[in-house]
């Protein structure tokens, strides 16, 4: 099926061919970028060998790890306080999950999923924040919660802990813009159950935190973020950003874990449909 004669951000500049991008722009502070190319964590997570089962027609993508452990969901939601991006344990999805807004730049996201199979020991708390605040965030306190606040004051890391009677603790990421009067206008939310792979937490909160801009297009940045953002013409063009993301998803194949885990055996004399 072809799509290069479609006027469709599916032509962009990150993966089949530069279309009309003519330049690329630094962004920052990177959290008020804009999500960025979706394609940014799914292609990686395929590449990895996750599977696709996207309903054809239907504006959703649905991944599953290549040990079927793990699924990932992205279903557009424009409203600020709507999750877009989901990422949960397949048998289990209340064991633990990450949901990321619309507006959440991928790079962030790939933080996450990037760092999913990755072992190593969970990191203490005091880590997370002292990487935050080795980047310039500023520690905050409010009774027994704990926050950072970015350089630029518009985004907000915090921990926080449910009243349940079996307590859930969460990070979450809150990043809005002042209206005036005290006003704020949101741009997105993320929110990550401490029970996540704590490799993959502490990739989110590196590429949250990470002072470095971001590279977008034209039309890729919120609106609402416009007078917040410092933005200068990058050196790198379309076409090499296209080759980093090919030699980025090179790396992937290399690394992953190949073909997907056969299922279980079902019962004798019987055949398993899924």
């Amino acid at each position: 099926m072809s799509h290069e004669r479609f006027y469709s951000r599916v032509n962009g500049p990150t993966l089949h061919r530069v279309n009309a991008v003519r330049w690329l722009d630094e962004v920052a502070p990177r959290h008020l970028a804009g999500g960025g190319d979706p394609r940014h964590v799914t292609e990686q997570l395929l590449a990895s060998g996750w599977s696709n089962h996207s309903v054809p027609g239907y504006p959703h993508v649905l991944l599953e790890s290549a040990d079927r452990r793990l699924h990932l969901t992205l279903e557009p939601e424009e409203d600020e306080f709507m999750s877009s991006w989901r990422v949960h344990p397949a048998q289990d999805r209340y064991a633990w999950s990450a949901q990321f807004g619309i507006h959440t730049p991928v790079e962030m996201i790939a933080g996450f999923t990037d760092a999913l199979h990755s072992t190593g020991p969970r990191p203490e708390e005091t880590e997370l924040w002292r990487l935050a605040a080795s980047r310039g965030w500023t520690m905050q306190l409010a009774g027994r919660q704990r926050a950072a606040l970015s350089p630029d004051k518009t985004a907000s890391l915090s921990r926080e802990s449910s009243l349940a009677e079996n307590p859930i603790s969460r990070w979450s990421v809150q990043v809005s813009v002042p209206l005036g009067e005290r006003r704020q206008r949101w741009i997105w939310n993320a929110s990550i159950d401490e029970a996540a792979p704590p490799a993959a937490l502490t990739g989110f909160i590196d590429a949250l935190t990470d002072p470095a801009p971001l590279l977008r297009s034209e039309g890729q940045t919120p609106q609402h973020t416009f007078g917040f953002l410092d933005s200068r013409r990058s050196p790198i063009t379309p076409e090499q950003h296209r080759l980093q993301h090919l030699r980025r998803l090179e790396a992937a194949q290399r690394t992953g874990t190949g073909t997907p885990a056969p299922p279980p055996p079902g019962p004798a004399r019987h055949k398993r449909h899924r």
